[in-house]
């Protein structure tokens, strides 16, 4: 009988045929014996199988993240007007330590902080750490800002930050100092200029940056801004209250007391 042979792609006589086919050409014992190990090594593949299969079934689902639809309100006050993606949710209950109008907030970046009510964010990339926060009222008039610090010293940073602010139209400095009394280092720039890159409406602006050192022992920034015709009140409610409520990424904190 002739065979045809795949790999050379002839055809073969009967002994090429005993090579493709050896086990038609054993006597009856060895025969036997051939379909008992046969038989053995499909049992044994079919058991391994039914084993496998079962623990397969058994296995939990993926976790799922599950996150709740949120209202309109903290639709505006999270989605970004810069990569039209939300930038977190109300992270906790009101307190007696949030002013009126204020609501605690999670942030996509992984920190938290407290801001008005309906606020909206934005976000751009950093060179270092986390993106460039901003969250800013609904007119446009208020904004504050949350970055990470590159630098080691808060104090070291602002005198950094400041030789850029003085190059503003109407630089006025109020104060630049350290600030003593928290838990690690901390320094704020307070000042006003005429006008800001990136802020909206007309007149002198008032800015209060606050740079500090967090619970995981690196180092943010939190510059409130706004209208210097109406007084510095709001803008330190601002950055006070923040400041009061923030916690770093992949950190635990407690809820501020009132």
């Amino acid at each position: 009988m002739r065979v045809f042979d795949t790999e050379r792609q002839e055809w073969g006589g009967s002994r090429r045929e005993r090579l493709f086919h050896p086990d038609q050409y054993l006597d009856v014992r060895r025969q036997k014996v051939v379909r008992q190990k046969t038989a053995i090594v499909l049992a044994v593949a079919g058991l391994t199988f039914g084993v496998w299969a079962l623990a397969w079934k058994d296995e939990p689902e993926p976790y799922r993240n599950f996150t709740a639809a949120r209202s309109d309100t903290e639709k505006g006050s999270s989605d970004g007007s810069g990569d039209g993606s939300g930038g977190g949710s109300p992270s906790a209950e009101p307190s007696a330590a949030l002013p009126a109008g204020y609501e605690p907030w999670q942030d996509d970046e992984g920190f938290r902080v407290a801001l008005p009510t309906g606020w909206e964010r934005d976000s751009r990339s950093s060179q270092f750490g986390i993106d460039v926060v901003d969250y800013r009222s609904p007119d446009g008039t208020r904004r504050l800002q949350v970055f990470q610090l590159m630098e080691t010293s808060p104090y070291e940073s602002l005198q950094v930050a400041q030789v850029e602010a003085q190059k503003l139209d109407g630089y006025e400095a109020v104060s630049l100092q350290e600030v003593p009394g928290g838990e690690g280092q901390a320094a704020e720039h307070e000042y006003r200029a005429d006008e800001i890159a990136g802020e909206q409406g007309g007149g002198t602006r008032h800015v209060i940056d606050h740079r500090f050192e967090a619970a995981d022992g690196e180092r943010y920034a939190l510059v409130a801004y706004g209208s210097d015709a109406d007084g510095p009140d709001d803008e330190r409610e601002l950055v006070d209250t923040a400041l009061r409520w923030f916690c770093p990424p992949g950190t635990q904190c407690d809820t501020p007391a009132g």
